[in-house]
Parts: structure tokens; sequence; C-alpha cells
């Protein structure tokens, strides 16, 4: 069975078990996690799992990151911008901050979109992580999140996962981090 077929059949088995309410939200994080390389692969059967929550009676919104940090550069003057991608340091500088605090407003445009009765039922699928290679790390976006996120949040992660350690686009040092794991099934 296909890698990406293994992690369906594993998320639809998460994602049909009765919610149970009141849980933090580290425990309402959930991260799929394949390899770098299958990303184009899990792009392409991100509809599948939608299904699969859909099949469950749970409601799906997409939040793609894809293209975040050409929007964010978009929001500069342009003067500021050529003199910011001039020198990286200065990107990477304004990314910690201000590249942070767009991701943040991005995923909480998305949460509004969803009508307040259903955001408690909702699997919120953040897709486009590779966008914050080098700039961001997922475990700050993820942290940054308010603690009364609603729903669910479901993380499409390119990387590995050994214990509780996650290694983005497995490049980067690990960071222990709670999260539900959806791994292929062995």
């Amino acid at each position: 069975m296909a890698r990406i077929d293994q992690l369906l059949s594993s998320y639809r088995r998460y994602v049909g078990l009765p919610p149970k309410a009141n849980l933090p939200l580290s425990q309402r994080v959930w991260f799929v996690v394949y390899p770098p390389e299958e990303e184009r692969r899990m792009l392409v059967r991100i509809d599948e799992f939608e299904i699969a929550a859909k099949d469950a009676g749970r409601h799906w919104h997409r939040i793609d990151l894809t293209g975040s940090f050409a929007d964010w550069m978009d929001t500069f003057d342009p003067d500021e911008r050529e003199l910011a991608l001039a020198d990286p340091d200065i990107v990477k500088e304004y990314a910690e901050t201000q590249f942070l605090a767009f991701l943040k407003d991005k995923v909480a445009a998305h949460v509004k979109l969803v009508p307040e009765h259903l955001r408690e039922s909702t699997m919120f699928a953040l897709t486009g992580a590779m966008e914050l290679y080098d700039f961001v790390h997922v475990s700050t976006v993820v942290g940054a999140l308010p603690l009364d996120f609603p729903g669910i949040l479901l993380v499409f992660f390119p990387g590995e996962r050994e214990e509780n350690t996650y290694r983005f686009l497995n490049a980067r040092d690990g960071w222990d981090y709670l999260a539900v794991p959806i791994l292929p099934e062995s």
C-alpha cells in the first residue's frame, strides 16, 4: 500500500473517533507526517482527507499557506521591500516577528470564515508549510495560536517524527510537541 494510502487509512481511524469536549489545544493539533519528497503527491490527495472528515461528520476548512511569504512581502512599501530583499538578514529579522504576525492574522481570518456554530466540529487543515522554511518554524506558528482555537488543527507536515520530536523537512533540529501524530500504518 502506498504511503499516502496508509496515511489516509490512519487518518480515517482518528477522524472517526467521537470528539472529546474541552481538550486543550495541544491535544487538538494533529500532524499528518510524511516525507518531504511526497509533498506534491500529498497536495493532490488533500481532497481525500476532506472527504474522510466529512464522512465522519466533521466540517472541513483548508488554510493554505502557499504564497504567504509573497503576500506578506506585498504589504511592504516598494522601497522597503527592495531594501529588505537585498539583505537576507533583514528579511530573516522581519520574518521572526512580522511574518509570524501576518500568518497568525491569516489563520484567524480563515477561522472567522467558518460560521461560529460549526467551528468546534471543523478540521482546520493547514497546508503549504514548506512556505515557512527558512523564515518561521512550524512550531512557532502552532505555538502562536490562541488557546481557544476552535476545532482541530490538522497540520500537513513534510518531515519526520521520532517519539514526540518532529523535524521539519528532515533538515531543522526537531522540537518536542504533544500533537496527535497521523503516521503511515505498518
